[in-house]
């Protein structure tokens, strides 16, 4: 299963909306199998679509920025989670986007939760949550 899931750098996600990898005592921490596919999908939807273009991976990315600053009433709620859905089932492990939730934060205004559930190409359905900043 590790191989159709692949292994990556281990990233650490950070509450200013940055990322970082993550150090282990000897090296670099990495990750694989499932937890490596959750990363990459939450990674996905925190980079802009076209953002990796100079990497040649002009597709690569969501288009949740889009609604950076747009009211998030029912209407954009919707298409939050449109743009989710086809982030998602853009990466080739991904077998099917099972479901996708999203609401904003009341204690924090601009702030969108969410949960998605996909079945993988291999294994057992994997959950992924993320917080969006979109005020």
């Amino acid at each position: 299963m590790a191989d159709v899931l692949k292994k990556d750098l281990r990233l650490l996600f950070l509450s200013d909306g940055t990322a970082d990898l993550a150090l282990g005592p000897v090296d670099l921490e990495t990750v694989d199998g499932r937890d490596n596919l959750a990363q990459a999908l939450v990674l996905r939807l925190l980079v802009g679509r076209g953002e990796l273009n100079g990497l040649g991976h002009p597709r690569y990315g969501s288009r949740l920025r889009e609604l950076l600053g747009e009211p998030m009433d029912g209407p954009n709620l919707e298409l939050l989670r449109r743009y989710v859905r086809r982030a998602l089932q853009e990466d080739p492990r991904v077998d099917e986007v099972t479901r996708v939730e999203v609401w904003p934060r009341r204690d924090q205004p601009g702030v969108v939760e969410v949960e998605a559930g996909v079945r993988p190409l291999s294994g057992t359905p994997l959950e992924v949550k993320v917080e969006i900043d979109v005020g």
